[in-house]
């Protein structure tokens, strides 16, 4: 049996992942509890965008619970000399779910 709890406002989810990543990022509510994750983050490598992907999936579970298994993460990373760095690079789909970065990173 599922309970029911609010959600938390989209700019509060928005301010928090921003924060662990450590750049502007937005958060949207879709339906059924799912959510999307947008934007292009500055890192240095592949390994950059891991852990800022890694920092936006853990905090979204931290404030969505379950629920962040439904959200899709259309993050990607661009290097200092304007390279894109995409899911694809670390092995994951384009864009990948939250159930998809939950076999990676739990």
């Amino acid at each position: 049996m599922r309970l029911f709890r609010k959600r938390p406002d989209e700019a509060e989810v928005s301010v928090a992942v921003s924060a662990a990543v450590g750049q502007p990022v937005a958060y949207n509510h879709l339906q059924y509890n799912s959510g999307a994750l947008t934007g292009t983050v500055d890192v240095r490598d592949a390994a950059g965008f891991d852990a800022a992907l890694r920092a936006a999936y853990e905090t979204l579970a931290e404030l969505l619970g379950d629920d962040v298994e439904r959200v899709v993460f259309y993050l990607s990373g661009s290097t200092p000399d304007a390279q894109p760095v995409t899911p694809a690079a670390l092995g994951l789909p384009v864009p990948p779910s939250g159930h998809d970065l939950a076999g990676k990173y739990r």
